[in-house]
């Protein structure tokens, strides 16, 4: 772990003095025997990265990939490990995180793993993505293009999703202007891999023609739908594990049986994701 850079995350909060340890109660309800509801309320807090949580973080990657085998652990390994960019949002005194957010550079990351997912991307843009040509195009400069990661549990309170996405911001901007040449401060492109499913009877009535319009869509990741309206590329195709009924919940929609399960993958510039922060507070908002 860059211990240096650990040492610099602390000495921004210290030089924030309006500043506090962002903390968040959502109250949340489970079922106990008697099928009776009983509230309960947990504190959130958000966190720098670090290797406690890295069993944590290696759950949410297994299925990154739409389960295929690849070196997650290597990539949970790496996540732990960049201090200066990304939060998680947990528990205090807890090593497991609920979700989180964080930027890998891809250019300059010398991991067998970044290679892995690179070729996922390149293998389902040839087979699905008309802007196949252009993706190419851009990924001729690696060192320009972040992978964005953004990962929770389902039933997170929307409320703490801009929150995720604003500590991020903080980050770029703190970077940029302690550590201008850190190779996180010279990105133009985030790519995103994510899902979203569609409805059974909706699938059936829209197969025939093509369609791109995301109001067919349920977003896992609700934000992922505010972000693709700035992308530069986009695609989708069918999970592999489509055919199997699914379940999403999300804060719009609480549940969804029998879905037809999405893979999309996009690219946004930084400063367009950047912007579009706000828009997900209004969203919350709504």
């Amino acid at each position: 772990m860059n211990q240096g850079n650990q040492d610099k995350r602390k000495q921004r909060d210290y030089e924030d003095d309006d500043s506090e340890e962002e903390e968040i109660e959502q109250p949340i309800s489970v079922h106990n025997k008697g099928d009776m509801e009983e509230e309960i309320n947990l504190d959130f807090v958000f966190l720098d990265p670090n290797q406690k949580q890295f069993h944590s973080i290696k759950t949410f990657m297994n299925g990154y990939l739409e389960g295929i085998s690849f070196k997650s652990s290597e990539l949970a390994n790496i996540i732990c490990d960049q201090v200066e960019l990304g939060t998680m949002v947990g528990q205090e005194d807890e090593d497991n995180v609920f979700g989180f957010t964080t930027i890998l550079n891809i250019g300059e990351i010398k991991s067998n793993v970044i290679g892995e997912i690179l070729h996922y991307v390149d293998t389902k843009s040839q087979q699905f993505n008309k802007q196949h040509q252009q993706l190419q195009h851009i990924f001729q400069t690696p060192k320009k293009i972040g992978l964005f990661i953004n990962e929770r549990i389902l039933n997170l309170a929307p409320q703490l999703v801009p929150i995720l996405h604003n500590q991020l911001k903080e980050d770029i901007n703190w970077l940029q202007k302690e550590d201008p040449s850190n190779s996180l401060t010279n990105l133009d492109y985030l790519l995103v891999i994510t899902k979203s499913f569609k409805d059974n009877d909706q699938q059936k009535q829209t197969q025939k023609k093509s369609t791109t319009d995301l109001n067919d869509l349920i977003f896992q990741k609700f934000e992922d739908f505010v972000f693709l309206q700035k992308s530069v590329v986009s695609f989708r195709f069918l999970s592999e594990g489509s055919k199997q009924t699914q379940q999403v919940s999300d804060f719009m929609k609480t549940e969804q049986d029998g879905q037809i399960c999405y893979r999309l993958i996009y690219l946004i510039q930084l400063k367009d994701y950047l912007a579009q922060i706000a828009n997900i507070e209004k969203y919350v908002q709504q």
